[in-house]
């Protein structure tokens, strides 16, 4: 066992998984940080769209990252800034989503209940304007980083 794990690289098993499956690297990222999610859901029994299955994911997506930046051996396009942000992107955008709007489907239909703080703060305008001044920001901020 101890020989295994001496043997064992990250990189390397993450390229053998998208040979296997043939799926895009980017691809791989979307799904990968929609598996942590719901794993992380299930070990932690909290609802996916809770904060803390989507801060698993943040954290895990932060490691694997760093690892990426830190390796110099592979010749791949993974120790570069933009690529690092780019997957990090990928990976904890269909969780974030998750996250901020998956509680107004979920919320009660009436006034009560303890998501009817957020329905109102999601109803408020001030807040839809703030959301989408930020969405607006980010994905100029991706597109420019690209």
């Amino acid at each position: 066992m101890n020989r295994v794990l001496e043997t064992f690289n990250w990189t390397v098993a993450k390229m053998d998984l998208g040979t296997i499956t043939g799926l895009p690297d980017d691809a791989l990222h979307a799904l990968s940080g929609m598996l942590v999610l719901t794993i992380a859901a299930y070990l932690l029994r909290r609802p996916p769209w809770t904060w803390q299955p989507w801060l698993t994911v943040v954290v895990a997506e932060t490691i694997n990252e760093a690892y990426d930046l830190t390796q110099t051996v592979f010749p791949t396009d993974e120790g570069n800034l933009r690529a690092s942000l780019h997957d990090f992107w990928l990976t904890v955008t269909w969780p974030t989503l998750i996250l901020l709007l998956w509680p107004r489907f979920v919320g009660l239909e009436h006034d009560a209940g303890p998501l009817a703080p957020l329905r109102r703060l999601w109803h408020s305008r001030e807040f839809l304007t703030g959301f989408a001044v930020a969405t607006l920001i980010g994905l100029c901020a991706a597109v420019y980083l690209w």
